[in-house]
């Protein structure tokens, strides 16, 4: 009879567990590929930059029967950087920060992904941490720019095609 108790008790404990629980609304899904060239160094910061990609904020605004002033916020969801081929090696990274923008207000970067620091063990994909920061004001738009800036720890020596994965969740009640 106890170890019924104690096992209802957890299990009461962790079915109202909602750490993964989202809210209602809709995902914005962007994929983008790029080489990571041979012989980047670690002494500067190597920024690449995905400029005037189409947002589609307004067209799943419509498809979801919400408008503009519905939304209460765009968060990142997901992020992450994957060799296309299965033989990238990102633990030549050490840092990694994914920020959008519009061309419009260049310096207006919202920084949505990071991840400081990455994992020195070798893997073909780079998981980035979502950041906590409301994207709206630039995803509202009809485009936007990403510019990911990755610092090395080390010198590149293939030339590796990397998909950029980006997941933004626009939140409304």
């Amino acid at each position: 009879m106890r170890t019924q108790v104690v096992w209802l008790a957890l299990f009461f404990v962790f079915s109202q567990c909602k750490k993964d629980h989202i809210g209602p609304g809709f995902d914005l899904i962007y994929q983008r590929d790029f080489l990571l060239a041979p012989g980047l160094g670690p002494f500067v910061t190597h920024h690449f930059y995905f400029r005037d990609i189409p947002t589609r904020f307004q067209t799943l605004l419509r498809e979801n029967g919400k408008t503009e002033a519905d939304i209460q916020a765009v968060i990142t969801r997901q992020a992450s950087l994957v060799g296309i081929f299965g033989d990238a090696d990102f633990s030549v990274v050490e840092e990694a920060s994914l920020r959008v923008f519009t061309e419009s207000d260049p310096k207006g970067l919202i920084e949505a992904a990071y991840r400081f620091p990455t994992p020195i063990d070798r893997s073909n994909v780079l998981d980035l941490i979502p950041s906590l920061a409301n994207t709206k004001r630039v995803m509202a738009n009809e485009r936007f720019s990403i510019d990911l800036a990755l610092r090395l720890r080390r010198n590149t020596t293939d030339e590796t095609p990397v998909r950029l994965s980006l997941t933004l969740r626009a939140t409304y009640n």
